[in-house]
């Protein structure tokens, strides 16, 4: 079983490492660019899945702080680092619109769940997001946090809910962190699509 405090020195030797070469005035080597962790769904069931519902996923609103394609590391109780080397492969809007439409999509058997269409007026219940953190922190642990709303075609709120969550790293080093908030994101999926199969 790997300590929290092996988590966290590895992490801030990562870090560490990461800060050293911003100070430098040669350019990096190379930059890793990394994916959230993809959701497979057995064959059976996109088979099975015929969709007579529809949600649409509004574009995700991010904190100032997170909103390009930086991983983001919280050094301490009051400092957050952009890393200059890991990177997100795309904006991470796009990544956590991406990986959560695969997710809701894989847990609402009968909705097809899909982006707005611009100018196109609106016909079915659609979701807004606002996260406030999508980060790891230093003690060894990935952080989500912010808030959902489901809404109707009219726009009026069916259902509110904040959230949080955290998910230990089963080692050190930013791939265990990028799996970590894919973990995240599983869990956040979860508690959306229960509270939208409850309202159905």
């Amino acid at each position: 079983m790997i300590t929290t405090n092996y988590l966290r020195n590895g992490l801030m030797l990562v870090l560490a490492c990461s800060l050293g070469a911003c100070l430098k005035s040669n350019p990096p080597v190379k930059s890793e660019r990394y994916s959230l962790p993809e959701v497979q769904a057995s064959a059976s069931a996109v088979q099975d899945k015929s969709a007579t519902r529809t949600l649409v996923l509004n574009k995700i609103q991010l904190a100032d702080y997170l909103d390009s394609d930086r991983i983001v590391v919280q050094l301490d109780d009051i400092t957050l680092h952009p890393a200059r080397d890991h990177l997100w492969v795309d904006n991470l809007s796009q990544e956590l619109s991406r990986g959560l439409r695969t997710r809701l999509s894989s847990r609402l058997a009968d909705t097809a769940v899909v982006e707005p269409l611009p100018g196109a007026p609106l016909k079915t219940n659609s979701l807004q997001l606002t996260i406030d953190q999508f980060h790891g922190q230093m003690q060894g642990y990935a952080v989500l946090s912010g808030h959902w709303q489901l809404l109707s075609a009219d726009r009026a709120p069916l259902q509110n809910q904040s959230f949080k969550f955290t998910t230990p790293l089963s080692e050190s080093g930013y791939p265990a962190l990028v799996r970590a908030l894919g973990n995240n994101l599983d869990l956040l999926s979860e508690q959306i699509a229960a509270q939208i199969q409850h309202k159905q």
